[in-house]
């Protein structure tokens, strides 16, 4: 099975190429998220290019879906969406903590992911190996405050993401995870993306949308002149 993973839930992002279990190739993105929409189909075709595959020999297109940029999750979802109309292959939407949770070194078997949320609030999801390429998710995504996440992480639990970078010095007393891997990489999209679509999942072209979990800043501006 041949599957491209794409993510572009923060400023920089990835994409990949894997196949059977193995990561053929991979390409990072522009460090701003403002260019992922210029740049990226640009890039899909040199990863192509690079590998001397189609887009057609694709049997899975697999996405990050959150929660992270708001513009980039929109434009890493509608890509993967235009790919597989155009492909007429699976689509597959992978949490992005998970992403993050699998690229944990071997020795480790639980881990709490988190991501800044901003307002002293963290994107938070725990997630437990339960075999190769495959993870549990014992608590899905949630937006907390960052005392009460804190409060109830549990002590045998690593903690990785992208939040760290914020909320490290914070945590310096618990198990965190190289920096290398906090952030989420399209290798990890593209073998999970690769493992759900082998046990039937798919994601329905019209329907799927990012996992936003709160409202973007213009809507929430809006809400609040709407209210005076």
């Amino acid at each position: 099975m041949l599957t491209l993973g794409i993510d572009t839930s923060g400023l920089g992002g990835s994409i990949a190429i894997a196949r059977d279990g193995n990561c053929l190739a991979e390409r990072a993105l522009s460090r701003t998220g403002r260019r992922h929409a210029r740049t990226l189909v640009a890039e899909l075709k040199a990863l192509f290019d690079d590998t001397r595959l189609r887009p057609h020999d694709c049997n899975t297109v697999a996405v990050s879906i959150g929660p992270g940029s708001f513009t980039g999750l929109r434009v890493g979802v509608v890509c993967a969406k235009t790919f597989a109309y155009a492909t007429r292959c699976t689509l597959v939407a992978v949490d992005t903590h998970l992403a993050v949770a699998a690229a944990s070194p071997d020795d480790v078997a639980k881990v709490a992911v988190i991501s800044d949320a901003l307002r002293g609030e963290v994107y938070s999801g725990l997630y437990e190996r339960a075999g190769d390429r495959c993870w549990t998710t014992l608590q899905p995504v949630e937006r907390l405050p960052f005392d009460n996440w804190t409060e109830q992480l549990p002590d045998d639990a690593a903690i990785s993401g992208p939040g760290l970078s914020a909320y490290g010095e914070d945590l310096s007393q618990r198990t965190l995870l190289p920096e290398q891997v906090w952030n989420p990489q399209a290798r990890w999209i593209a073998l999970l993306g690769e493992h759900l679509a082998e046990n039937g999942q798919s994601d329905d072209l019209v329907q799927l949308v990012p996992k936003y979990l709160r409202k973007s800043a213009a809507e929430e501006k809006a809400d609040r002149q709407n209210a005076t």
